[in-house]
């Protein structure tokens, strides 16, 4: 920009003077003498000369300063090379004396060398034991340097080689063990957080919180790879738990019962996910609460039935020893009935006995016919809950897919559990009905023999006085 502007200031002074010569004609439009503008011209020359000179020595000062940098980096780029070449001969060096070691080495460690790959061998196949132990949450630290020793290219130390027997014989030990020790558990505390409980185990295979009696089980953290305690989300049955409840509080020498786990938990999570009795009726739906509702109705009749019928047959057994007419029973009923027509011929009294047995009969008979059809009608609803469950399993295959069981649980839960609730609510109300029937047939059957009786003595009396 100045070397643009100083050749403007150049052009303007030329210009100024083309103008004066121009202009020399005419004396009255000058503006200044010819000696002025050659002075302007003469002091714009030495301004820029004193300009270019001191470009021209800031240029040469730059130029030294490169020079200076440019022979230090090269120095700096010789020293690497010299210490390059220094480590790349150390290293050939080392390399050389570690195989000349490592030789040395294999040919003086002997048997030794092979009781050690033996004892790596071992390390890697009972370490994951060890590990994945339910006794490893109380004796920890007792796989502590064992991976390191097997790893290691040095040989180890006579301690070092002791801690893997060592280690083997406590988790034999606790294998018989039946312990109480305190440990972390996740999802012990009320809002699921981790605490330190004390805990009950039986041997490397199941372990009980002793507040509770809550079944743990052994997990893996699939993060980082180490295994946790974590409290069952659904525990399983109370006999269970009373078994162990019965270890954790009894003395010492005393023979118990305890549940066993070999899979540390595995199988009583799966005991505790089994479905209780409400969740199997829930199961069965609409069409399940219809034949347990039925089978409610039916049992009320039929249990109504048995007892109107046992106190009946009661009844007419006492009037059968007493002959006595009344109106409290059916039989009392028909010797009142007898009474009353004792004196018409025998025809006549056959005929009122008859009409008045008939007249008891649906009295004895009430509320059979319904417990029967409810019998008969459950297996149906049954097989009506059997076809719906189907429906939703085939809709689900149509829509998901066969690929997840889950999807299809559903559907057969409903088809099977009400198949289920329909047997469960005919075979009882078959039985009952069974039993009804029989007492109704058997008070039925006093009635027609005390009748039969009745007549008998009539005509054996009119048989006796006609002779």
């Amino acid at each position: 920009m100045k070397v643009f502007t100083k050749s403007l200031k150049v052009f303007g002074v030329a210009a100024a003077f083309a103008g004066s010569t121009f202009a020399f004609t005419a004396p009255a439009l000058a503006q200044s003498s010819l000696s002025e503008i050659l002075r302007k011209v003469e002091s714009n020359s030495r301004e820029l000369a004193a300009e270019d000179a001191q470009r021209l020595a800031q240029f040469r000062r730059d130029t030294a300063s490169q020079r200076t940098e440019m022979e230090s980096a090269q120095a700096a780029l010789a020293q690497a090379n010299r210490r390059a070449n220094s480590l790349s001969s150390q290293f050939d060096t080392n390399k050389s004396q570690i195989e000349t070691l490592g030789a040395q080495l294999s040919a003086e460690a002997g048997e030794f060398g092979q009781l050690v790959g033996e004892f790596n061998g071992a390390v890697g196949d009972v370490l994951p034991d060890i590990e994945n132990s339910l006794a490893s949450f109380e004796y920890t630290g007792r796989m502590d340097g064992l991976a390191e020793v097997a790893q290691s290219i040095a040989l180890p130390s006579r301690e070092e080689l002791d801690r893997l027997p060592n280690a083997i014989l406590k988790e034999m030990i606790a294998q018989s063990e039946v312990k109480s020790f305190v440990g972390e558990v996740k999802g012990a505390g009320p809002d699921g957080e981790t605490q330190e409980l004390e805990m009950t185990r039986i041997g490397v295979f199941t372990i009980a919180t002793n507040d509770g009696t809550r079944f743990v089980e052994f997990r893996d953290n699939a993060a980082d790879g180490v295994p946790y305690l974590a409290v069952l989300k659904k525990q399983p049955t109370g006999r269970f738990r009373s078994q162990m409840a019965s270890l954790i509080s009894a003395d010492e020498g005393t023979t118990v019962t305890v549940p066993f786990d070999p899979q540390k938990g595995a199988l009583f999570a799966i005991e505790g996910e089994k479905p209780s009795l409400g969740e199997r009726i829930n199961q069965g739906g609409i069409v399940g609460y219809v034949i347990l509702t039925l089978l409610v109705i039916g049992s009320i009749f039929a249990l109504f039935k048995i007892v109107t019928l046992f106190l009946m047959g009661g009844a007419m057994r006492g009037s059968a020893k007493t002959k006595q007419a009344g109106d409290g029973n059916p039989l009392a009923r028909v010797f009142e009935t007898y009474e009353t027509n004792k004196n018409a011929d025998l025809e006549t009294l056959e005929l009122k006995l008859d009409e008045q047995i008939l007249r008891e009969s649906p009295k004895i008979e009430r509320f059979n016919d319904i417990v029967k059809v409810l019998a008969a009608v459950a297996p149906l609803l049954g097989l009506l809950g059997t076809v719906i469950g189907m429906i939703i399993t085939f809709t689900a295959i149509t829509n998901f897919g066969a690929g997840d069981p889950k999807l299809m649980a559903g559907g057969i839960s409903t088809a099977l559990m009400t198949t289920v609730l329909g047997l469960v609510a005919a075979i009882p109300l078959l039985l009952l009905h069974a039993v009804s029937a029989s007492m109704a047939r058997g008070n039925q059957q006093v009635l027609d023999e005390q009748a039969a009786g009745l007549v008998a003595l009539r005509a054996e009396r009119e048989s006796g006085g006609a002779a």
